[in-house]
Order: structure tokens, then sequence, then C-alpha cells
């Protein structure tokens, strides 16, 4: 449908996602290890946030390309020409919102980067790195929403396909 190369980003996004999530199993088990042996793990839960923050955000692109995205097709299933204009309606909004969630997030990223601004926990985790994962996130989502209203726009976006969730 699209891009090689994007399907690869996106893919390698999907990768990156399950690997915070196995992350997050492994600072679980740390951290009931430490509370079964006797040792401390300060900021644990912290990096588990940061790590399902992280999860979330690089699946966002991948779960989008991959059509595994909740979508309510009632409307879309009453004729070919208003499916069209709704699926440009929602790829223009949702393209929009990325945009302006991309922006924000990466400006949020900065100042916190500019002020040195560090977490609350015993850690002390300069908040600008796990930020950084929500500006990544955020571009690739914008990314394959962009890439799918280009698509849709040039005729290529296959309005028959099924989502993945009913197939």
């Amino acid at each position: 449908m699209g891009s090689p190369a994007m399907a690869r980003l996106f893919t390698a996004c999907g990768w990156v996602a399950a690997g915070f999530l196995v992350l997050i199993l492994l600072l679980i088990v740390l951290q009931v290890s430490g509370r079964l042996f006797g040792f401390a793990t300060p900021g644990i839960t912290h990096y588990a946030g940061y790590c399902m923050a992280a999860s979330s955000f690089f699946g966002l692109g991948y779960a989008l390309h991959e059509n595994t995205h909740i979508r309510v097709t009632l409307f879309l299933n009453l004729s070919p020409r208003l499916r069209y204009g709704l699926e440009l309606w929602c790829h223009l909004i949702g393209t929009g919102l990325a945009a302006y969630f991309c922006f924000y997030a990466c400006k949020a990223t900065w100042w916190s980067w500019k002020f040195h601004d560090i977490s609350q926990g015993q850690d002390a985790t300069p908040l600008w790195i796990p930020q950084l994962v929500m500006c990544c996130g955020t571009f690739v989502l914008l990314l394959a929403l962009a890439e799918r209203l280009y698509l849709l726009l040039a005729g290529r976006y296959p309005l028959n396909a099924v989502p993945a969730s009913e197939a």
C-alpha cells in the first residue's frame, strides 16, 4: 500500500514497543526480587511508567499501519462516496491533531531539556529523556497518518480493506 521504507519504520517501532513491554516485565521481576531478597530498588516504578509510555507511543504508528486501531465502521458501509468523504475528514482531522500533539510534545521536551527539569522521584531522571520517546512516537504517528492521507488523496488507499479487528 505505502512506501516499503515507511513500512519498515512502522515495523521497527512495533518491535521497539514490544521491547519496552519486555523491559516492564524485567523491571517488575527485579522489584519483586528486591522485596523477596531484601535489596532496594529505588525508582523502578518510575522507570516502569516510562517504559509503558514508550511502549504506548511507539505502538501508535505501528498499530495504525497494521489497521489494528479501533474503528467504528457503521457509517463507512453506507456508500462509496460517503465513505471517501468520511475517510478524508477523519484523516485530515487525525493528521492535524497528530501534528499539533507532535509539535507541543517536542516543545515540552525542549523546555524540559533547557531548564534541566528532573523527575520528582528518588532517581531524579532528567525528564527530557522519557519525553523524547513521546516526541518520536507522535512523529511516527504523524508520518503514518500523513502517508494514509496522501494515499487517500492519490486514490491508492484501499477503501474496501477490512480492518484486522474485523477479519
